[in-house]
């Protein structure tokens, strides 16, 4: 069940690729502990949302793409990336975890209101939300192009 908790950007969590369908999820996480159904904003398409509550994770399914997994978010403290417990790292660390593997390009938003940074990287298709300098929560979603393209992994 280690698996469960192994954050794989562009491709999925755990066995779990993008593109799964939500029987696909099912099987694999078990029953949600909460669905809910949002609008997602300045799109015009509904996103099914499967929350785990005592896992720590939500899974995401896009309604007009038959409603299979597109989103992943965790903020369970034992999830992995690349090897390394992720919720034990500060922004300067994930941000050199980032590049080491790949993604070097990222952006940084912050947001007073919330007291939240947002730590996003591009080219992983991936974000993580700080509450000050502890991180709070990881999400990644599957991989488009420059046209809003999704590249499915294989």
């Amino acid at each position: 069940m280690k698996d469960i908790l192994e954050i794989k950007p562009l491709t999925g969590f755990g066995r779990v690729k993008f593109g799964a369908t939500q029987q696909d999820v099912l099987e694999y996480f078990g029953e949600p502990q909460e669905k809910d159904t949002i609008d997602v904003e300045e799109e015009i398409h509904e996103v099914v949302v499967w929350n785990y509550w005592e896992l720590g994770h939500a899974v995401y399914f896009e309604k007009e793409l038959n409603e299979v997994c597109t989103n992943f978010e965790t903020d369970n403290e034992e999830a992995v990336l690349f090897g390394e417990k992720v919720f034990g790292l500060v922004q300067d660390q994930i941000i050199a975890l980032m590049a080491k593997n790949g993604f070097k390009e990222y952006e940084v938003e912050d947001d007073d209101e919330m007291d939240e940074r947002i730590v996003f990287f591009p080219d992983a298709h991936m974000q993580f939300v700080f509450e000050g300098e502890l991180l709070a929560l990881v999400s990644w979603a599957v991989p488009m192009d420059d046209e809003e393209n999704i590249l499915w992994p294989k």
